[in-house]
């Protein structure tokens, strides 16, 4: 029998909850340092973390920073596919490290992709040599990300009081980023990143075996990863688990002169979890995490009221998140394979033989 968003949630207690949102706000604390916050024991937090990372329902990965994404270019590709090429399709494009996360949509397009590439020649490439030539691939539509308002590493679970929070978020300080716009990676650096995006909380012997250096260079470099903000520790949680098992994309429309204060607006709404400024007919895009597909109307609604000036064009229910950041995931939202982001890849993906550009006669 297949495990249920029920079964899943009972797995978990109270205390695993915390430890979860713990390590959203400082994802590389030591267990001890956890354990003095939470008032229990650091081989408990140790041994009930590893028992929830095991079952794939929490994880701690690391991936490029929104300021170091900003730096690149960064797009939603909108694929539309022949109805028994759908999974495939979206799987391929899971398994490709320019997506950061793949959705198979319940309307208005199949599945939607946001890429992050070194540069518009290779966004282009990535479309035009990748992409178009999946096969059962119909057509392909992008808008360019002109910048990330709201990141998805912002959002929080509820499961601690405001003074443990207020404590972890001391602890997350001490390696909290000291300027604000990261430089360009070095070689080394970007394959120390690569290294701890299927666990965020590798020690540094460890980093330093994977990538063949001795513990200093590597600690030094992870040091100048957070130090410059290039890199995003981020602890995922099993989206059915945390009581907000939809998710819905909206694409909106606002003049460019009310545009900074409605997007104010949007990013202190707690079920934002994404908000990009984009291209194209739209210029806002949002992904929103909801308690139910019921709420997705509550949602329109607020913003209706909070946000006049903002025109809702097109709204999609995700059937199914593939990828989120680094990681495939089963229907439930549990981690399954590690496809580890990296923008700096540029057409070494093999492609399937039977591949032909979209719409080729």
């Amino acid at each position: 029998m297949k495990d249920s968003a029920a079964s899943l949630q009972a797995e978990l207690d109270e205390t695993d909850l915390a430890i979860a949102h713990a390590l959203q706000i400082a994802p590389r604390a030591s267990w001890t340092a956890i354990s003095e916050v939470l008032g229990l024991s650091a081989v408990t937090v140790a041994r009930r973390w590893g028992r929830i990372s095991d079952r794939g329902l929490a994880w701690v990965t690391a991936t490029g920073s929104p300021g170091l994404w900003r730096s690149l270019c960064n797009a939603f590709i909108d694929v539309d596919c022949e109805p028994s090429a759908r999974h495939a399709v979206a799987l391929a494009l899971a398994r490709d490290p320019r997506t950061k996360s793949v959705m198979e949509l319940a309307s208005g397009r199949d599945i939607h992709v946001n890429a992050v590439t070194r540069d518009l020649p290779g966004l282009s490439r990535f479309i035009l040599e990748r992409v178009s030539r999946l096969p059962g691939v119909v057509r392909v539509n992008t808008q360019i990300t002109t910048r990330i308002l709201v990141a998805g590493s912002d959002w929080r679970l509820d499961a601690l009081p405001r003074a443990e929070r207020m404590l972890l978020q001391a602890v997350a300080d001490e390696s909290a980023p000291r300027q604000a716009v990261p430089g360009a990676l070095d070689g080394p650096e970007r394959e120390l990143l690569l290294a701890l995006a299927p666990d965020g909380r590798l020690p540094v012997s460890d980093l330093a075996e994977r990538t063949g250096t001795s513990q200093t260079a590597a600690r030094r470099r992870l040091a100048r990863l957070e130090r410059t903000g290039a890199v995003a520790f981020r602890c995922e949680i099993a989206q059915h688990i945390t009581g907000w098992p939809v998710t819905s994309l909206m694409w909106a429309r606002v003049a460019v002169p009310r545009r900074r204060q409605i997007c104010e607006q949007l990013s202190r709404m707690p079920d934002v979890r994404l908000l990009t400024a984009t291209s194209g007919e739209t210029n806002i895009l949002l992904s929103t995490w909801l308690h139910s597909v019921d709420s997705a109307h509550d949602l329109e609604d607020r913003i209706g009221a909070q946000c006049p000036g903002l025109e809702i064009v097109d709204h999609g229910i995700v059937l199914r998140t593939v990828k989120r950041q680094g990681w495939i995931l089963d229907e439930l939202g549990r981690r399954l394979e590690s496809a580890p982001i990296d923008p700096w890849c540029d057409g070494d993906i093999a492609l399937p033989e039977t591949g032909r550009p979209a719409g080729a006669g």
